[in-house]
């Protein structure tokens, strides 16, 4: 003989109901939402592994264009979707007050970075293991020196 408690089948119900919605609740915390532009994608990146994305595969990505060396950036303005708005002799001389958030560094075809704002470049570099604040080096050298090209993104 089962002897039944009123309202134990409603428990049970609401038991895993709860714990369902505990369930969905964990596995919503562990997504991140879709980068709705070209900005937010550079710094939802943030993280990535260098070997996963090297500097010009980064800003590929985020732009969700087809890949260009940063070569072709310096040459061609990656296959022409982008021109240049300013060519320096170098990082300091890079007029500050045109930049949009957006633009693209190219140091003299070997490297590039993204200017997402506030004075602040991102890109990917083995040195700091991927995706990140950009940090110049401190010696002279490497791809920080010499000529820089400034191009935007024809559509941005």
């Amino acid at each position: 003989m089962v002897h039944r408690l009123a309202g134990s089948g409603l428990r049970r119900n609401r038991l895993i109901l709860t714990s369902a919605a505990i369930i969905l609740s964990l596995l919503s915390l562990s997504f991140k939402p879709a980068p709705r532009n070209y900005l937010e994608s550079l710094v939802m990146l943030d993280g990535t592994d260098y070997w996963i994305l090297n500097c010009s595969q980064y800003i590929c990505a985020a732009k969700r264009h087809r890949h260009c060396l940063a070569k072709n950036f310096w040459e061609y303005g990656c296959d022409g979707d982008a021109f240049v708005v300013q060519d320096v002799p170098s990082f300091e001389d890079i007029d500050t007050s045109k930049l949009v958030p957006g633009d693209v560094a190219i140091f003299h075809g070997v490297h590039v970075a993204a200017f997402i704002g506030n004075r602040t470049w991102m890109d990917s570099d083995y040195r700091h293991g991927g995706v990140g604040i950009m940090r110049r080096n401190r010696r002279k050298g490497g791809w920080f020196y010499g000529e820089v090209k400034i191009l935007r993104w024809k559509n941005q």
